[in-house]
């Protein structure tokens, strides 16, 4: 079951990269990460009053605590790293840097929960790995080196740091999400990135630009179905997905995100399916098969 939700998670995740790269036209990063942040916390608020979960939940501070400090790391820091980064380098060139996620995970893993990988598992690992770098790395860029000539440093150092806040912050949770429903745990964590993000707008310098871009507009149409996407379904499947497996198999079914990416460009942006990126596809499935059943 946990790894059908992290499967899931790279789904709608994939989905909502490509929305929030247009809505990436319209906001800045900061901007941006209120607004989803936002909305995400009032749509899984209202999930919970009517699906009747406390608030208030009889949990111990530890699980409070760690929780927030999850949100602080994954959704306050790693959200505005990413979307900078998402900004700077553009979809293509941010899904390489996205396979800094999977050995971020898994070494934050098994430094923090001891998790160990059995031999067919790091062979999945690795081939998940490769069909992503096979996938996002045009074979001409890299004959010509045209990547290193147009990356730009400091969007892929934004795209570090977002991949390893990120990771810090779900594998952090892990510990604790057996004592906590998956839709409080999710709403703390939006909620602690919520609250994060107040100290920094307010001593921003250019924090009325923030006030002007958040005002209503057309750029909200973008915005709004990448949130609920990304920030409401993809978010509460990536809490499951750590919950109900381990965190390692799941950091590696969801790197699956960016395969999905590329076969959701074909169908819906009608982006020609290369060679490449099938053999990309296929590498990912057989990585992911012996992940799931033979991790």
């Amino acid at each position: 079951m946990g790894s059908a939700f992290a499967l899931a998670c790279a789904f709608f995740w994939a989905f909502a990269v490509i929305l929030f790269k247009k809505a990436g036209e319209n906001f800045s990063p900061i901007a941006l990460n209120i607004y989803k942040s936002v909305v995400a916390m009032v749509l899984i608020g209202l999930t919970m009053l009517v699906m009747g979960i406390p608030f208030f939940p009889n949990v111990a501070l530890r699980v409070w605590w760690v929780l927030v400090l999850s949100g602080l790391f994954g959704i306050t820091l790693a959200d505005i790293f990413y979307f900078s980064a998402l900004n700077r380098l553009g979809a293509g060139m941010v899904a390489v840097v996205e396979c800094l996620y999977l050995p971020c995970v898994l070494g934050f893993s098994y430094v923090l929960l001891g998790e160990r990988m059995g031999f067919l598992g790091i062979i999945g690992s690795g081939l998940v790995l490769c069909a992503i770098l096979v996938g996002a790395v045009p074979l001409k860029n890299l004959k010509s080196g045209a990547i290193r000539k147009s990356s730009n440093l400091s969007g892929l150092c934004a795209g570090f740091l977002a991949m390893m806040f990120m990771a810090l912050g779900i594998v952090i949770a892990k510990d604790v999400l057996d004592q906590a429903d998956v839709f409080w745990a999710t709403f703390i964590r939006v909620t602690a990135g919520v609250l994060g993000l107040v100290p920094i707008v307010l001593c921003h310098p250019e924090r009325m630009r923030f006030a002007q871009e958040l005002k209503f507009s057309k750029a909200w149409l973008n915005a709004f179905p990448a949130t609920v996407s990304g920030n409401y379904i993809a978010l509460l499947l990536w809490v499951a997905g750590m919950k109900y497996t381990t965190a390692s198999r799941a950091g590696v079914l969801n790197q699956m995100s960016t395969i999905f990416l590329f076969i959701l460009a074909t169908v819906w942006l009608k982006e020609k399916m290369t060679a490449q990126r099938l053999a990309a596809i296929l590498l990912a499935i057989a990585g992911a098969y012996l992940v799931i059943f033979n991790f």
